[in-house]
């Protein structure tokens, strides 16, 4: 009874996220947009006792492959088991977001609603029913960084020991590891006395992140492991930053905008609380003009919600990936939301992110003022600065902001035991149940789709019709056909048959297809030729 009593909190997380696991169902033995490719890794790995490591990517992976290969050996290869590993690590991800909420002394109420709502975030909930690497590096980057915070508010070895680990294993799934040390090594310099022995902790993680990143390379590279565009990303990073010139600026603003866009609505409930704390003089002109401006701007050059790749599409999420979406992966299946829904999505996404810019503002004045700051809203701010910044210049996917959910949380809510009122309550249940209505329904549609998609693929090569003449979609291709030898191998597909979401006047329909679908319109896909 102790033992309940002490993790109840947990226990009911864990409760929460079986349920949302037997209610969208993660059966099917298919890949799921890039997982295919980190699949094909896995199954080559547990098929043929070598590891390889295919050049679609430029990530390290390793650590990534590995953890598919634990699960593969017990249980054999397939996506399903696949997926199971990423959900194990999906709520792995969920008790750091809570235990980090409650290092950082939030309210019980705050840390059991902010966990659930990152839950229940259409991002995350998809992602964790695939075996994409957002998941696995979204939970090492939340164990990493709990540990960070710890020291510093310990002033402790072991955390700082514990978080190095969680930096290595991130470090083999991305290269992006690199930014949490130096995180760290920048809080120390601006909120510990600088004296020898803050100075050891400081540069430890980084340091000992060079020597195994050197190490890893050596290894990788001995053993011609590296992928053909490894490390890629960072010399599209470099070269933007040597040439930087106006088009590079606007986009730049343009991905900070949406950024701060999505940011806001999903953890409104959590924004619009602690925005009502900042009465400074003219914060209500300031919220205003920003949000008018930014949503204008945002309408104005055609990057309303949902505008970046590509998990949370029109309505629903993906990406949909047959022959007539595949160059837009984010355009759901038709109905969808009116434009006008999406207008206004922003301007309340806009408007919610004002809260961060008003506790950088608190942040800042506090400093000039000589005030003491708690080093885990500077750890949390510099983690954003540096953590985004590489990503407004080479660009951004929806799923690279999940670290900075939970981290906006411990940014506005360290150190504040205030529950809200009941009216407010009354709001944030309110949009926590429609977010998770609309989250559950997405995931569930996406997987129902792509069940019934490969099941009419499976039929038709049963039929005796040779894959190369199927066009089944990205996933099927690229699992099918993908070669490093070939140059070309995409020309291996000269289809005959095309299965769509919506036929075209020049095509013949061979056959309609229909999938269990619960958010609004009608599950039907076709076969063409």
């Amino acid at each position: 009874m102790n033992f309940l009593k002490k993790y109840q909190d947990q226990l009911g997380l864990l409760l929460l996220w079986l349920l949302l696991i037997f209610i969208i169902n993660p059966i099917g033995d298919f890949p799921l947009n890039d997982d295919w490719c980190y699949g094909k890794s896995v199954k080559t790995l547990t098929e043929n006792g070598y590891l390889k490591l295919y050049n679609w990517g430029e990530m390290t992976l390793v650590g990534h492959v590995y953890w598919g290969f634990l699960f593969t050996k017990i249980f054999g290869f397939s996506f399903t088991v696949l997926r199971w590993s990423t959900l194990i690590l999906g709520f792995a991800t969920l008790l750091g977001i809570y235990e980090l909420c409650k290092l950082a002394n939030i309210s019980r109420w705050m840390a059991i609603f902010g966990t659930i709502l990152c839950m229940v975030n259409p991002i995350f909930l998809s992602l964790s029913f695939s075996f994409m690497t957002d998941i696995p590096f979204f939970c090492v980057t939340i164990w990493a960084f709990y540990f960070f915070a710890k020291a510093l508010k310990t002033d402790s070895w072991k955390p700082i020991l514990w978080a190095i680990f969680f930096c290595f294993w991130a470090f083999t799934i991305r290269q992006l590891a690199w930014v949490f040390p130096i995180v760290f090594l920048v809080t120390m310099l601006l909120s510990k006395k600088r004296n020898l022995q803050n100075l050891a902790k400081a540069i430890a993680p980084l340091c000992t992140l060079i020597v195994f990143s050197l190490v890893f390379s050596y290894i990788m590279e001995s053993n011609d492991l590296l992928q053909e565009r490894y490390n890629s990303k960072f010399g599209l990073l470099l070269e933007n930053i040597k040439n930087v010139d106006k088009n590079l600026i606007i986009l730049i603003f343009s991905y900070f905008f949406r950024c701060m866009a999505y940011l806001g609505f999903l953890l409104a409930p959590i924004h619009i609380f602690y925005m009502n704390r900042y009465t400074f003089r003219g914060y209500k002109i300031s919220a205003i003009v920003w949000t008018l401006l930014v949503t204008g701007i945002l309408i104005q050059i055609g990057k309303v919600l949902p505008s970046l790749d590509n998990i949370w599409i029109d309505f629903g999420v993906g990406p949909t990936t047959l022959a007539d979406h595949a160059g837009n992966f984010t355009t759901s299946p038709e109905p969808r939301a009116p434009q006008l829904f999406w207008q206004m999505v922003t301007a309340i996404g806009v408007f919610s992110s004002v809260a961060l810019l008003f506790h950088i503002r608190q942040m800042i004045a506090s400093v000039f003022k000589k005030r003491q700051v708690n080093s885990l809203v500077v750890l949390s701010f510099v983690f954003y600065v540096v953590y985004l910044t590489p990503f407004l210049i080479v660009g951004v996917y929806d799923r690279y902001l999940l670290p900075l959910f939970p981290i906006a949380i411990v940014f506005l809510a360290t150190n504040s035991t205030k529950v809200p009122k009941k009216m407010y309550k009354y709001f944030a249940f309110s949009f926590l149940i429609l977010m998770t209505w609309f989250s559950v329904c997405a995931v569930h549609d996406h997987l129902s789709w792509n069940r019934a998609r490969w099941k009419a693929l499976d039929e038709l090569v049963d039929s005796g019709i040779p894959k190369n003449q199927i066009q089944g979609g990205v996933e099927y291709v690229t699992w099918n056909f993908f070669s490093e030898e070939k140059e070309k191998w995409w020309e291996s597909v000269t289809p005959k048959y095309t299965l769509v979401f919506k036929p075209t006047d020049e095509q013949k329909v061979v056959k309609m297809y229909t999938y269990d679908r619960w958010l609004f319109g009608d599950g039907v896909f076709w076969l063409v030729e």
